[in-house]
């Protein structure tokens, strides 16, 4: 997993999502082994959860990193920013 995809407040969730896939990975091998294809049904949507959580965060980092470029070519074009924070 690479830390350059997540925000550096984010990467520890981000760690633990991947360890939690392992873990559910590995559980879902064995309940296809055993033939218990119900419960493996279950695992793989608990995985696919943790999958798209994962991807969530990776998507934040993505969006800052384009909010952060688009800032700094306003700048350099001599645009004045502001921040303005919204608490909700």
């Amino acid at each position: 997993m690479n830390r350059l995809n997540f925000q550096p407040e984010d990467w520890r969730m981000a760690e633990k999502l991947h360890e939690k896939i392992d873990l559910v990975q590995n559980e879902l091998l064995i309940q296809l082994q055993q033939g218990k294809y119900g419960a493996a049904e279950i695992t793989t949507e608990r995985m696919n959860l943790l999958i798209k959580q994962l991807c969530k965060l990776r998507r934040k980092k993505r969006e800052y990193d384009r909010f952060e470029e688009t800032a700094k070519m306003m700048v350099q074009q001599g645009i004045n920013l502001k921040v303005v924070a919204r608490y909700v």
